[in-house]
């Protein structure tokens, strides 16, 4: 029971942070819980990332900060509405939890060193010297770590990530249900939130296969969304605004999704450039900022963004993992030639080849099963004989056409820089989404709400049957909690290295991957790495060798 009481705790927790900051922050706050709740992972997200600039994010520090909402219950308490939401998150987030698996190997490697970082130290400048991965982390980390508290304990920081999934899970599906609850007549949007409930049951369902991806996809099938909703004002404005800067913090690639709010900004004649002293505009710097300091780069590995004079900058490092990044994502490791340098196989498209006999048959096995299933959709409602609705589906072409527009450019981008499933599949299914769409001309409004309910009852089912799946397979050789020490379910610690850089600065070496053990750890080797101190802060760098 014990597991139920934390993920309750930390539900409520930022369900009050988020229905406090939007009830500050938006003139009329409209927004369901599930809303709220997603505005609530944002604003402790940006809690976590100022604080952490001086104060590391222990036990002491994220106590205080977890229970300073629970005071708000005093001025306005929890609604039964409200409740219920809570409890259904909390059932979610359970069984995405439980007897599961971390993500593999990433969290391994960085997600879970980083956040043992955060949780130790306040912000250590030159950071991405020590492992490269540290350089291009997700705000999910800083989600993770301010989690960990004297309540929920180091098991804390498993819950976020997954409570963020249950609630953008949870909105979906209250979309669906108040258009078939309610006598309103067909929109985009119903279309749209049906589809992405069915691929978030059908490929978003494990919690090891979350990492840093899913949030930020999610996140942006969330904003399309809203965006579909919006109207042209500037509460409309600020709310994209912090919904694309979130994501784009989460997953650089997705940064397309700040040409959104953009759209709005364009349309708006009135106080349209209050926007750059927002919460989206700040919160946007101190990562900015926070880029620079761990990296030297506004945005790792671009080499154009970065600052080589700072003693941390390591240019030579950043262009190799620049080049690298790439190559990876075009399935280096299949390549056809094995002698190929990586500057080579970059151009021309020689990687595509690889790419196209390897992942690229990824994509279409999971594409096109849900390609299929939706066009099944469509066409049984096409052909239904008793269409008595003749409204035009498509009211606002303009939105329409920007959506398909950005996720075009999106797919495209994808395909010519990092065509890695994991990194664009957002841009792609809500491209094919929109596409598809297109097709349903005509529908019979009594019928296709039917259709919504056994689509809805299906696809959950299918969700729910894999948790259960998952937790009889291993109800008998996992922990209830997914193991953050090692990859081994039975090992409680790995062996790890103390290593002296500078005057007596400690840092830990580990022959795999580094885990929630001791930080700061690596697993990378480290050549002319040192330390210093500057100000009270603790600056990694990598000593210059001179040529005599």
């Amino acid at each position: 029971m014990l597991i139920i009481f934390k993920i309750l705790f930390t539900n409520i927790y930022l369900y009050i942070y988020g229905r406090t900051f939007c009830d500050y922050y938006f003139k009329k706050n409209n927004n369901k819980e599930s809303e709220n709740a997603i505005f609530g992972t944002i604003f402790i997200s940006f809690i976590a990332l100022v604080v952490n600039f001086f104060f590391p994010l222990n036990k002491i520090v994220t106590t205080i900060i977890f229970l300073i909402p629970f005071s708000f219950l005093v001025k306005k308490k929890i609604t039964k509405k409200e409740f219920w939401f809570l409890i259904k998150a909390t059932v979610i987030v359970f069984f995405f939890i439980v007897y599961s698996d971390i993500n593999r190997p990433d969290a391994g490697l960085y997600h879970l060193p980083y956040t043992q970082i955060l949780n130790e130290n306040k912000i250590i400048i030159g950071l991405g010297n020590l492992h490269f991965r540290f350089s291009h982390i997700s705000i999910v980390q800083y989600l993770s770590a301010i989690n960990y508290n004297y309540i929920t304990g180091v098991e804390g920081i498993i819950i976020p990530l997954a409570s963020l999934v249950s609630f953008i899970l949870i909105y979906f599906f209250d979309e669906i249900l108040e258009f078939i609850k309610k006598k309103n007549d067909l929109k985009l949007n119903d279309i749209y939130s049906l589809f992405i409930l069915v691929y978030i049951c059908y490929k978003i369902n494990r919690y090891s296969g979350f990492g840093n991806d899913a949030p930020a996809h999610l996140l942006f099938f969330y904003l399309i969304s809203v965006y579909l909703k919006s109207k042209t004002n500037f509460e409309f404005l600020k709310k994209t605004c912090v919904i694309a800067s979130y994501t784009f913090l989460n997953k650089v690639t997705l940064g397309l999704a700040l040409i959104f709010p953009f759209f709005i900004f364009l349309k708006l004649t009135e106080k349209k450039y209050k926007i750059f002293l927002s919460f989206a505009s700040v919160f946007i710097v101190f990562w900015l900022i926070k880029n620079i300091l761990v990296s030297g780069c506004l945005i790792y590995p671009i080499e154009k963004t970065c600052i080589n004079q700072f003693s941390w900058s390591n240019q030579s490092e950043t262009i190799k993992q620049n080049i690298s990044a790439e190559v990876w994502a075009k399935d280096w490791p299949n390549k056809n030639n094995k002698y190929i340098t990586k500057e080579n196989y970059l151009k021309n498209f020689n990687w595509l080849s690889s790419w196209s006999n390897n992942h690229l048959i990824y994509i279409l096995k999971i594409l096109i099963p849900y390609i299929v299933f939706l066009l099944t959709i469509i066409l049984f409602i096409n052909f239904d004989k008793n269409k008595l609705s003749k409204k035009k589906f498509f009211k606002n072409k303009s939105k329409i056409f920007e959506i398909i527009t950005v996720t075009m450019m999106g797919t495209l981008i994808f395909f010519l820089k990092f065509p890695l499933y994991r990194y664009g599949y957002s841009y792609i299914i809500t491209l094919i989404i929109f596409l598809i769409s297109c097709l349903l001309l005509k529908y019979d409004l009594i019928h296709i709400k039917k259709l919504f309910k056994y689509i809805i009852i299906l696809s959950m089912s299918v969700l729910l049957g894999k948790q259960l799946q998952r937790i009889y397979n291993n109800h008998n050789s996992y922990n209830i909690w997914p193991n953050i020490y090692a990859f081994n379910p039975k090992m409680k610690n790995l062996e790890l290295h103390e290593k002296i850089i500078g005057s007596n600065y400690k840092i830990f070496i580990s022959k795999k991957e580094c885990m929630y053990i001791k930080g700061p750890c690596t697993n990378t080797y480290l050549k002319n790495i040192n330390h210093k101190t500057m100000f009270g802060y603790n600056i990694i760098y990598i000593k210059k060798i001179r040529n005599n």
